[in-house]
Formats: C-alpha cells, structure tokens, sequence
C-alpha cells in the first residue's frame, strides 16, 4: 500500500467500518423486512424493522463512539469501544425487559432479524477493518 494511501486511510479512523458495516446491516434490516411483508404482513415486517433498525443504531453508535476517539484521543479508542459495547448491551438489555411488547411486535420476527443483522454487521466491520490493514494499537507517528 502506497504510503498516501495508508495516511488517507488511517486519517479516516473508523469511518470507513462504520460505513461497510452501516451498509450491509441496513441492507439486512431491508431485506427482513422485505420478507416478513410477503410471509408475515405488515406486523412482521415492522418487527423485523425495529429488531434490525435496533441493532443498526446501536451497533453504528458504537463505531462513531470510536471514530470520534481515534481523532481526538486515539490512545482511549480501545476504551471507547469497550464502553460503547457496555452501553449497547446495557440498551439491549433495557429493551428486552420491557414487561408486555407493543401489540403491533411479532417478537420472534424482531429477534431473529436482529440476530442476522448482527452476525452480517460484524462479518462487514471485520471484513472492512482487514481491508484497511491498520494496527488497532494506535502507533505514534
């Protein structure tokens, strides 16, 4: 890799993991939905928007949470992907203790596209990351 190349890739952090990864999730959320349209109806379909549309939010908070550290403070982007994991769980985790789903939710719709969403999220962030080959230790210039 050409060294502007690696500067120009290095300078845009995690933007470009947060964009393959935002792609493809929103992709996923889009085909679920598409899906429970046809076999469910409307009700499967909004459930599967709002699982999917739940883990792309979050999961795209997280890695703006780290592309924002690795500009201003790269030494705390490790950190920072750590707490922004902590507070994604801890929203899952407040989500799904609500006592009674709303009428409209078809939870197993919401759930199972939820969990596709998050297994093709974190196969794009991976695959967007390898391809940036960039340590993730950040190394004084």
């Amino acid at each position: 890799m050409s060294p502007t190349r690696h500067q120009d890739l290095k300078q845009t952090g995690w933007r470009l993991v947060l964009l393959w990864a935002m792609t493809a999730g929103t992709l996923a959320t889009a085909a679920a939905a598409g899906l429970g349209l046809v076999v469910g109806g409307d009700q499967s379909a909004m459930s599967a928007a709002a699982g999917g549309g739940a883990v792309v939010v979050l999961s795209g908070l997280t890695l703006l949470l780290v592309d924002l550290a690795e500009r201003h403070v790269p030494q705390l982007s490790i950190a920072a992907f750590f707490l922004g994991f902590l507070l994604k769980v801890a929203a899952f985790l407040l989500a799904f203790s609500v006592p009674e789903p709303p009428s409209w939710a078809e939870p197993a719709w919401a759930v199972c596209t939820g969990v596709a969403v998050l297994v093709i999220w974190q196969i794009a962030q991976v695959r967007a990351f390898a391809r940036m080959r960039l340590t993730v230790v950040p190394q004084q210039d």
